[in-house]
């Protein structure tokens, strides 16, 4: 992912990207995403998932400095 936004959800900046990476989401049990700073509160041109669809986000940034992103 490009992207970890509240609203947009995760998000990338390759079409054929986003569309493998929903495959690959909707065949899995549980979906973790890797998430570094950079990337939280920002969003890209495609969405791949909302955030209510995947199991966890896994980040470098505490909760309390997520909120407002």
């Amino acid at each position: 992912m490009t992207g970890i936004h509240p609203q947009a959800g995760l998000t990338t900046g390759d079409a054929d990207e986003a569309a493998m990476k929903r495959t690959l989401a909707s065949r899995a049990a549980e979906t973790y995403v890797l998430g570094s700073a950079e990337k939280i509160g920002t969003a890209s041109r495609y969405e791949v998932l909302p955030l209510d669809a995947v199991t966890a986000v896994i980040t470098d940034v505490a909760p309390e400095d997520a909120i407002g992103r």
